[in-house]
């Protein structure tokens, strides 16, 4: 909008219009985007609840279909199995995004309300992504669950409030998926995120991995409680494969890439890059395609006759069907949290590339996976030509791969924990800490 007045006034003036024809290209096409605000941080506005019923609440972005992967995905699992041991109301409280119809059939059991309504017992969501002159109903039973950095920091303010209201509160269940300031570049987002880890006795910290958890400890991060559980192979995908009776004669040489050009720290421009110098040295170029999944991203020409195919998001069968027929597999994670899908695609009979980070290496996880120490064009090249020449060698190589950690499919309860959290959480006040 600003960039348009601007342009706009400068056409008017006939010196100015001379100017404008000669540097139009140079004015900064960000100039209308740009914002002093956080908008993850509106704040919440409470307002006293005389209820006395325990009531689980989940602070979560949102419940929509399209945002219902992976990290959400597992935190609704969690939280539906921690809100049985509570035994009480449940509240979910979406902070980004509202739901329509077709999104909110996923939740029969519950019945949406708005911030405002008085009667909030029983199941219910709550959107509360416009906040706008809403507060929000905080009794002095509410209990708190947060799924990312901006839920936590509303989070932490809203146990303030309670503290303030009725002297007492209860520490937060954070789910920790990710280093989170990792998002983004040292900034202002990157210095509210680390503040969110740094609140230790008034939290009850839920790590996914084991890798995560030791590298928060490696940055001596320290919260009042905590407690992890390992990444799990999806069950669906389980039961395809498990319903396949041998792999062998669906495989092609085909090349999956986990590509999602918007998130940066799965680096898909530099598998790009590493493709384009792959596509010069391998002899059989003309018999191998390449595909990416995850996020649709127009055709890329990589050089030598090949181009990478954008198959976009995917159903988990159709997933599961491009795992089971893909030879290699690349997926890159820049950051301490191990990623599903290298040890997906390693489970579905794929030689797979990934990278270190810090403390993970998921080469120990399963055979199949090189984990590399060093994550560049040159050396993911490396990488790749030396699983083409395994294959070429032995087809059997990365099919008959075995699994290294067998927590990835077993079948003892995930989150065995869940019933010590509702002691932690009743057991200790905030103001007895």
């Amino acid at each position: 909008m600003f960039r348009t007045k601007v342009i706009n006034s400068m056409k008017k003036n006939k010196l100015i219009r001379s100017f404008y024809n000669k540097y139009r290209n140079h004015i900064p096409v960000n100039v209308s985007v740009f914002s002093a605000d956080i908008p993850e941080i509106t704040p919440f506005t409470c307002q006293s609840d005389p209820s006395d019923r325990i009531r689980l609440n989940l602070l979560v972005p949102s419940i929509n279909q399209e945002h219902i992967f992976g990290g959400i995905s597992t935190a609704l699992k969690f939280f539906e199995l921690l809100a049985r041991e509570f035994d009480g109301d449940i509240r979910i409280i979406l902070t980004d995004a509202a739901p329509s119809e077709s999104d909110l059939k996923k939740f029969p059991q519950y019945r949406v309300i708005s911030s405002t309504d008085t009667d909030v017992t029983g199941n219910v969501i709550v959107p509360y992504n416009d906040r706008y002159n809403r507060k929000l109903s905080v009794s002095t039973k509410d209990v708190f669950m947060a799924t990312s950095w901006w839920t936590a920091y509303n989070g932490y303010r809203t146990l303030e409030w309670q503290k303030k209201e009725y002297g007492q509160s209860y520490p937060l269940i954070y789910f920790i998926q990710d280093f989170e300031p990792g998002f983004y570049p040292w900034s202002s987002r990157y210095a509210l995120a680390d503040d969110t880890y740094r609140s230790a006795n008034k939290t009850c910290a839920v790590f996914n991995s084991s890798f995560l958890a030791d590298y928060f400890k490696l940055n001596h991060y320290r919260f009042a409680h905590e407690y992890m559980f390992e990444p799990r192979l999806n069950q669906n995908l389980k039961a395809y494969l498990d319903s396949i009776d041998d792999l062998s004669p669906i495989k092609k040489k085909q090349i999956f890439i986990y590509g999602r050009p918007s998130v940066a720290r799965n680096a898909f421009t530099l598998i790009v890059e590493s493709l384009k110098k792959w596509v010069w040295t391998q002899e059989d170029i003309q018999d191998w395609q390449i595909v990416s999944a995850g996020e649709l991203h127009p055709a890329i020409d990589l050089g030598n006759g090949k181009v990478l195919k954008s198959l976009g998001k995917m159903t988990l069968e159709e997933y599961a069907k491009a795992l089971s027929e893909s030879m290699i597999g690349i997926s890159l994670m820049i950051s301490p949290h191990p990623s599903y899908p290298p040890l997906e695609m390693a489970m579905f009979g794929m030689g797979v590339i990934t990278n270190n980070y810090a403390n993970k290496d998921l080469s120990s996880w399963h055979e199949n996976i090189s984990s590399l120490t060093s994550a560049n064009p040159a050396a993911i090249c490396e990488e790749l030509q030396n699983m083409c020449r395994n294959i070429a060698e032995d087809p059997m190589k990365y099919i008959s791969g075995k699994l290294l950690n067998e927590q990835y499919t077993g079948s003892t309860d995930q989150f065995q924990f869940v019933s010590d959290i509702k002691n932690v959480i009743f057991d200790v006040k905030e103001d007895q800490l």
